[in-house]
């Protein structure tokens, strides 16, 4: 692959959910339903490198999947840092000095074509449970381990008591006056503005540019961007927007804390932390053995007991006082998977030019 091409991919990466929200922990009893085959060894212990996160979320890693593993099969986990950008894999590949992470945490768009078959292996579906896992997100190259979502987040004191129902509201001002909240980032936005046109979730790609930017323009001037989770969230809370499009978990954690708003799951944009391992990495058995443990369903939806992200697996069982706002709950509706194959190869392949047009629609 060309080295330009990687780089710009990653570039193009920098919109991963902020993780800080935790809701809380605890480890009594699991032990005991640990549905595994392997147990504890006498022998000296195998070791696998993973890659891990920061703060609480890498603290809720830790309980809910990492700690289990180790009780579980005896192997010895060491945490490679967390990283943003993928020169890491692309050099441990390339080179083939695997000392970095048996196990790394890969957006989606690095898993699709071209960039999965050059550097990961593939999954081993015989161990993952891919039928399990929601529709789109266990790929040939790479599976997701959590959801989280962007929704339609709307302040009630900003909507006279009305609750918008769908993303076509979003464009009603008269109805729902106020500014709109979008992230400054396009491929949600214009996936929003197609459905709000109408568009079905399964005929959204290839994207029309045209039709989308053309219904964006209708509130273009009501829009207020933001470039972090923590932003919106104020922007919401404050009402200064009375609509936004949000994280799912950033609206159910200002609800908690008495915040008059609330959201819409009808159109909600899944999205998710995937994982992969490095091709040609000597470990990859293993490594298949971790990512299947964490995907199981057993085990899947502990993620949900100590940070405010979803299972990926349908069948996990979830911490029920959170249920009601994670993604994999509301499967019910319309949903659009945007790391789906789909959709997440689309952008990937056509990153520059999403990105020229989004930034000259701006401009204008």
């Amino acid at each position: 692959m060309d080295s330009r091409r990687f780089d710009s991919l990653t570039r193009f990466l920098a919109r991963r959910i902020s993780r800080r929200t935790a809701v809380r922990g605890g480890t009594a009893g699991f032990a005991a339903t640990l549905g595994v085959a392997a147990r504890h060894q006498a022998a000296a212990a195998p070791t696998l490198r993973v890659e891990g996160g920061t703060g609480e979320y890498d603290d809720c890693l830790k309980w809910a999947y990492r700690d289990p593993f180790t009780e579980a099969t005896g192997i010895q986990l060491v945490v490679a840092p967390e990283i943003d950008d993928y020169t890491r894999l692309k050099i441990e590949v390339e080179t083939k000095q695997f000392n970095q992470s048996d196990v790394e945490g890969i957006a989606s768009d690095i898993v699709q074509p071209p960039n999965g078959p050059q550097y990961l292996e593939p999954i081993d579906y015989s161990l993952v449970p891919q039928g399990e896992i929601v529709s789109g997100l266990a790929q040939p190259y790479g599976v997701a381990s959590d959801t989280y979502a962007y929704v339609l987040g709307y302040n009630k004191t900003r909507t006279n008591g009305a609750a918008p129902e769908g993303w076509a509201d979003f464009f009603d001002l008269q109805a729902f006056p106020g500014k709109r909240g979008v992230g400054d980032s396009p491929n949600d936005i214009l996936v929003m503005a197609l459905l709000a046109d109408g568009v079905s979730p399964d005929d959204l790609i290839p994207i029309d540019f045209d039709r989308a930017f053309t219904k964006l323009d209708t509130i273009k001037s009501e829009l207020v961007f933001w470039n972090t989770g923590s932003q919106v969230q104020d922007l919401l809370d404050s009402g200064e927007v009375a609509l936004a499009i949000t994280f799912a978990n950033r609206v159910a954690s200002s609800s908690a804390k008495g915040k008059p708003v609330a959201m819409v799951w009808n159109g909600q944009m899944i999205q998710s932390d995937m994982h992969g391992v490095p091709k040609g990495d000597p470990q990859k058995s293993l490594a298949m053995q971790y990512i299947a443990f964490i995907t199981s369903a057993a085990i899947n939806g502990r993620i949900s007991e100590c940070i405010a992200l979803g299972p990926a697996n349908t069948k996990a069982q979830v911490n029920p006082e959170k249920a009601p706002d994670l993604a994999t709950s509301h499967l019910d509706v319309p949903y659009v998977v945007m790391d789906s194959p789909t959709i997440s190869g689309w952008f990937n392949q056509n990153a520059d030019e999403v990105n020229e047009r989004f930034q000259t629609w701006k401009s204008s």
